[in-house]
C-alpha cells in the first residue's frame, strides 16, 4: 500500500536540511552552462531526481517533475510571491483540461466540460475517454495515483462515465470540497491511452515499466532525452493548448554533491538552482548576478514521539519537552532563517491554519511539569535520525545538552536512510525521532487524515485524539468554508492540549534564480518550468 505521505523526502523543493549525499562527485558530464545555453534555454540545478516518471506512481515531489509534460483536469491559481515573484494559491482552483465544471448531488457527482480540439504529443486527441482511462488505470494499479485521486479517502470514487467525447461525469460517494486541488496534482494526470496500451497496458497494483522512464502526455514539454540520476532534456510541446513556454528547452541537471551544486550556482551555471541546504544558502547572500527567493510551504521539520507508550505517552511529558526547546536558536542556527515558528497540527501556509501560542523556552516551567507528570526522573530516552542529515544531528545534539537540564538523558541513534523509515513504519523501537516532512495536497484534511488519524500505520506518532477524529471527519465532508475554519479551528485546540508532537517550524523552500531569470512563479505541488521566464 502506498503511504500518503512521501517516501523520501522533497529535497530540491524547500532548500532541504539533508545534504542528500556528502561525497564530491563530478558535475555530469556536458551538464549545461548559463554561459554557453542556446537562446531561450533553461538550465536547472537540482540536488536529486526522480526516482520514475510514471504520475501514477509518483511518492514523492522528485517525481512530480512529470507535471511538466502532463495536463491535469484542474490547476492551481497563483499569487503575489516575494520580491516580485509570483507563487501557487492553494485556495483558488482553475479550468485546466476542463473547460469548466459543476458539482451536484450534494457534492458528489462532478461534471467536466474539456477543452477542444488537445492534443497528445503524438497527434492522439486528448478525450473523455483518456480522462477515464486516466483515472481507471490509478485506481487500478493501486499505487500513489490512487491515494491522491481519492484525496487519501480510499474507494471514495463510485464510477466515471463519459455521456460524449468532452464530458466526464465522476461520482463519489462521501462530498470533499479539496477535490478539485487533489485532481490538480501530477498524479491525477492524464495519459495517453494508446501510448500506454502499447506498452505493457495496465496491472493491478503492479508498476508500468516503460513508463517509469518514458512520457506520454499533452502538457507543455515533451521529453527529449533522460538519463536517471543524471539529466534530463525536454523541449516545448508544438502541440500544447496552452500558452508557449518563454524556455524552449529546459536541460535539468541532477547533482547529489551539495558542493558542487553550491560552486555551480556561486559561478552562476544554471539559471535556477534547488536543493541547497540553509548553511549553503546563507554563504550565497550577496553573490553579485544572483538572487534568493524563499517561500513559505506546508513542509516542515518536527519532533515525534512515540505517544502510546511511557514515558511519552504522558502529555505532561510532552508538554514539559515542547518549553525545552528554543525554537529561535534552532531556526537561525541551523535553518538560517529559513524557517517559520508555528505551534499545532497543520503549519501556516495551509489553508485554515489558526494561529496558536509557541510554547515558551523555559526550563522551570518544564521541570515543575515533570514534576507534575509523575513519571519518574530521570528519563532515559532515545532519538532516532538519518544518517547523513547535518540539520537533524544538529538540532539532536543541542536538544541532548539542553535536556540534561529538566531531567532527561537523551541517547542519539543515527540510521540509515532506508532503516530510519522501516523503524518508523514498524512502530516499533521508537521514542522520539526527527522527521523533515509535508503533504502532497496543501490541505489540512488530506494531512491529518494520515498524520493525526486514530489507528493509520501511517501516523508515526501514533496520535490519536478520538474527539479530533470526529471534528475531522466532519470538516472532510463540510462545503461550508466558514464551518471548516470553525472545525478546524476545535481540531488546532484539541491537538494543541495534547502536545502530541512538537513542530519545530515550518521550512521555507529556497530557490537561487540567475539575473537572466525574469519570472519565477513557485509552485509547491512540481517545479513547473512552463511558468518561468528568461531574457
Amino acid at each position: 500500500m502506498r503511504s500518503p505521505r512521501p517516501a523520501a523526502r522533497h529535497k530540491w523543493l524547500k532548500g532541504s536540511l539533508a545534504v542528500a549525499a556528502l561525497a564530491l562527485v563530478a558535475v555530469p558530464a556536458g551538464a549545461a552552462s548559463v554561459t554557453n545555453s542556446a537562446a531561450r534555454a533553461l538550465t536547472v540545478d537540482m540536488n536529486i531526481g526522480p526516482a520514475q516518471l510514471d504520475p501514477a506512481n509518483n511518492t514523492g515531489l522528485n517525481d512530480t517533475i512529470v507535471g511538466n509534460f502532463y495536463v491535469r483536469l484542474t490547476t492551481l491559481a497563483t499569487k503575489p510571491g516575494p520580491s516580485g515573484t509570483r507563487q501557487v494559491n492553494p485556495k483558488r482552483v482553475r479550468p485546466y483540461l476542463a473547460r469548466s465544471w459543476k458539482i451536484t448531488k450534494g457534492g458528489t457527482v462532478y461534471t467536466f466540460n474539456l477543452r477542444r480540439g488537445t492534443r497528445f504529443s503524438d497527434g492522439t486527441p486528448v478525450t473523455a475517454a483518456a480522462v477515464k482511462f486516466s483515472f481507471e488505470r490509478d485506481l487500478t494499479m493501486g499505487l500513489a495515483g490512487a491515494y491522491f485521486l481519492d484525496d487519501g479517502v480510499p474507494g471514495n470514487i463510485q464510477s466515471i462515465a463519459t455521456p460524449n467525447t468532452h464530458t466526464v461525469v465522476i461520482k463519489v460517494k462521501l462530498p470533499d470540497p479539496n477535490l478539485l486541488q487533489a485532481w490538480a496534482a501530477p498524479p491525477a494526470a492524464i495519459v495517453n491511452p494508446r501510448a500506454v496500451q502499447a506498452h505493457g497496458g495496465v496491472q493491478k497494483s503492479k508498476t508500468n515499466a516503460w513508463m517509469a522512464s518514458h512520457v506520454a502526455g499533452s502538457g507543455p514539454y515533451i521529453l527529449k532525452s533522460y538519463q536517471p540520476n543524471v539529466r534530463m532534456v525536454m523541449v516545448a510541446n508544438p502541440r500544447y493548448f496552452g500558452p508557449r513556454p518563454s524556455a524552449r528547452q529546459v536541460t535539468v541537471n541532477f547533482i547529489p554533491s551539495e558542493a558542487t551544486l553550491l560552486l555551480r550556482a556561486k559561478k552562476a551555471q544554471a539559471d535556477v538552482s534547488l536543493g541547497l541546504t540553509p548553511q549553503s544558502l546563507h554563504t550565497l547572500k550577496g553573490t553579485k548576478g544572483i538572487r534568493i527567493i524563499s517561500n513559505e510551504t506546508t513542509l516542515t521539520e518536527w519532533l515525534g514521539f512515540v505517544d502510546d507508550a511511557p514515558p511519552f505517552n504522558n502529555e505532561k511529558v510532552r508538554a514539559a519537552l515542547a518549553r525545552s526547546i528554543p525554537y529561535s536558536q534552532i531556526i537561525s542556527h541551523v535553518a538560517y532563517g529559513y524557517g517559520t515558528p508555528y505551534f499545532g497540527p497543520f503549519p501556516p501556509a495551509m489553508p485554515f491554519f489558526h494561529k496558536e501560542a509557541l510554547p515558551k523556552y523555559d526550563v522551570a516551567k518544564a521541570k515543575q511539569l515533570l514534576q507534575a507528570s509523575g513519571v519518574s526522573l530521570p528519563i532515559s530516552a532515545s532519538i532516532i535520525i538519518q544518517a547523513g542529515n547535518p540539520g537533524d544531528q544538529q538540532i539532536a545534539t543541542l536538544l541532548q545538552g539542553l535536556w540534561k537540564q529538566v531531567g532527561v538523558n537523551l541517547t542519539i541513534d543515527q540510521l540509515s536512510p532506508a532503516d530510519y523509515i522501516n523503524k518508523l513504519l514498524s512502530h516499533k523501537g521508537v521514542q522520539l525521532f526527527l522527521r523533515e516532512d509535508g503533504p502532497g495536497v496543501i490541505d489540512p484534511g488530506y494531512y491529518l487524515d494520515y498524520d493525526m488519524r486514530c489507528n493509520i500505520s501511517f501516523n508515526l506518532s501514533d496520535i490519536c485524539i478520538p474527539a479530533a477524529d470526529k471534528l475531522l471527519t466532519t470538516a472532510r465532508q463540510t462545503t461550508s468554508v466558514k464551518k471548516r475554519t470553525q472545525l478546524y479551528a476545535e481540531i488546532t485546540k484539541l491537538w494543541v492540549a495534547q502536545v502530541p508532537k512538537i513542530p519545530l517550524f515550518a521550512i521555507k523552500a529556497a530557490a537561487v534564480l540567475h539575473s537572466r531569470v525574469k519570472g519565477y512563479v513557485f509552485n509547491q505541488v512540481y517545479p513547473d518550468f512552463s511558468t518561468w521566464t528568461i531574457k
